[in-house]
């Protein structure tokens, strides 16, 4: 020990490392961020719109499934550059497929089986997730850490492609992106 407080309790420093990836959640044996919400998505949605337009997002729309469900939400932000769009899509089967597992190794004890199998139960928790994300970047913007455009690069949207920045590029493989071969050239 260094002598230097720690905020980590005795048993956190007993199981040694934190992981550089994985929830805090995870490993402490709970589960999924949010995953008993009972708050209806269109709540969640209202409140995200609201984070959103205090911090300068000039136009939000929503996409729909087939069955009127909202999977996505779009914004346009402008910036010193210009107007730049975005795309935010909530994977409700990731989300669900997410909480079967952790049902299936105990660590959803508050949730019965009924409402883990209830789609309308992953789309609640799908969507206080990117809540809590999007209020968690709209903090470091605030502390001019970061710029819109960094937090929500990936997210940037080519209405023309239908595509976000991420999906353009992991369609091109990341080619020029990867450092596969960095040492070769050096």
């Amino acid at each position: 020990m260094t002598g230097k407080p720690s905020c980590l309790s005795p048993r956190e420093r007993a199981s040694g490392p934190t992981p550089l990836y994985g929830y805090e959640t995870m490993r402490s044996g709970t589960g999924l961020k949010n995953y008993t919400t009972k708050i209806k998505v269109e709540q969640t949605v209202m409140e995200i719109e609201k984070v959103l337009s205090k911090h300068g997002v000039s136009d939000i729309w929503k996409e729909y499934s087939g069955d009127g469900e909202i999977n996505g939400m779009n914004f346009v932000v402008k910036t010193e550059h210009g107007k730049i769009p975005f795309k935010l899509p909530a994977n409700i089967t990731a989300v669900q497929q997410v909480l079967k597992n952790q049902k299936n190794a105990g660590k959803l004890s508050k949730i019965p089986w009924h409402a883990i199998n209830d789609m309308a139960q992953s789309r609640r928790v799908a969507w206080r997730i990117i809540l809590d994300w999007i209020d968690a970047q709209m903090a470091l913007i605030e502390l001019e850490m970061v710029t819109v455009e960094q937090v929500f690069l990936p997210y940037a949207y080519d209405p023309v492609k239908e595509k976000t920045l991420y999906e353009s590029l992991s369609e091109k493989r990341f080619v020029g992106m990867l450092m596969d071969g960095m040492e070769a050239k050096q």
